[in-house]
């Protein structure tokens, strides 16, 4: 990891970490990349598990520092539609959508936006016949969320003493995981706080999509040092596995908003021959929706289940 020049480096606490899937301390070297603040950063994989994680890392009560006033999942925003967007929506669903919405409703039924953000998310899950909780660690969004959409906001993250064991029918933790200095803690503190049954939607950055492999250190989805787990689709699924879930379904999701950072990223760092053509917007949402097809794009988004009994784990992993 280099610092270059940056007075801010100064006041960060720096760790090395063992991987934070799996808790082994085999690793090797993966990647560096640069990210805020001009810093060069690490990237180790795991020997044993191959999660790719930030090594070393900004600990945790240095992190927030990160996360400025303005930080753009905390703020409101009205969703913008493109013609290729329009046109993916309406043939093939999007991921989050199709996944987030097989989750049957119960009478009743109890389901926590963890990680929230804005409360955009939460709201629509609500406006679909969910009973919403929202939570957050900032208080800056858990203020917007309530302010924007009536919602009610948990301060603070799982586990929590306001979330009893066996409190939601389902949770969902959209781009929050590759955040957490302990995603397997946080995935057993889910299964916690779900009934015997319950649902868990998860997304998270698809390091083995095609925007990653097209852009390598440039990819805007690796955001260091705030991202500090870089999951694939067998790394999720693995974790969560031995946090107790079991898998339905997976899909991968486009943000055309990460193909034109990816592209910005990429004209500073190593600027390619293709450059001005991939600053064309259309261009840009004719990629991700492309990679999405291909089911390379670059959000990875799974819905998955905690069995109610042991006898019904062994039926749900036969039928996944």
């Amino acid at each position: 990891m280099k610092s270059p020049g940056w007075c801010m480096a100064d006041e960060i606490h720096w760790e090395r970490t063992t991987c934070p899937a799996c808790g082994s301390a085999d690793e090797a070297e993966f990647l560096h990349a640069p990210g805020d603040g001009g810093i060069e950063f690490r990237l180790a994989r795991c020997n044993r598990c191959e999660t790719v994680f930030t090594n070393p890392r900004p600990d945790a009560a240095s992190i927030a520092r990160f996360y400025p006033a303005d930080y753009a999942p905390y703020q409101p925003r009205e969703r913008r539609g493109g013609t290729l967007r329009g046109l993916r929506d309406r043939l093939f669903g999007r991921a989050e959508k199709s996944l987030a919405d097989r989750i049957p409703i119960p009478p009743g039924g109890r389901l926590l936006d963890y990680g929230c953000g804005s409360g955009r998310f939460a709201a629509r899950m609500r406006d679909r016949g969910w009973d919403v909780c929202g939570m957050d660690f900032s208080t800056r969004a858990a203020e917007t969320a309530r302010r924007a959409f009536g919602l009610n906001v948990i301060h603070g993250s799982l586990p929590h003493l306001d979330v009893p064991p066996g409190s939601f029918d389902a949770i969902t933790v959209r781009e929050v995981l590759e955040h957490l200095h302990d995603p397997a803690a946080a995935l057993r503190a889910v299964s916690d706080a779900l009934k015997p049954g319950g649902h868990l939607y998860a997304s998270v950055p698809n390091l083995a999509g095609w925007g990653f492999r097209a852009f390598g250190p440039a990819w805007s989805a690796l955001d260091l040092p705030r991202h500090l787990t870089h999951f694939t689709p067998t790394t999720l699924e693995r974790v969560l596995g031995e946090c107790g879930f079991v898998v339905l379904s997976t899909r991968t999701r486009g943000h055309g908003k990460w193909t034109a950072g990816s592209v910005k990223r990429a004209r500073q760092i190593n600027p390619r021959w293709w450059a001005p053509i991939a600053r064309v917007r259309f261009v840009q949402s004719a990629l991700t929706t492309w990679s999405e097809w291909r089911g390379a794009a670059d959000s990875l988004c799974v819905l998955a289940r905690k069995p109610e009994s042991v006898a019904g784990e062994s039926a749900l992993r036969r039928a996944a």
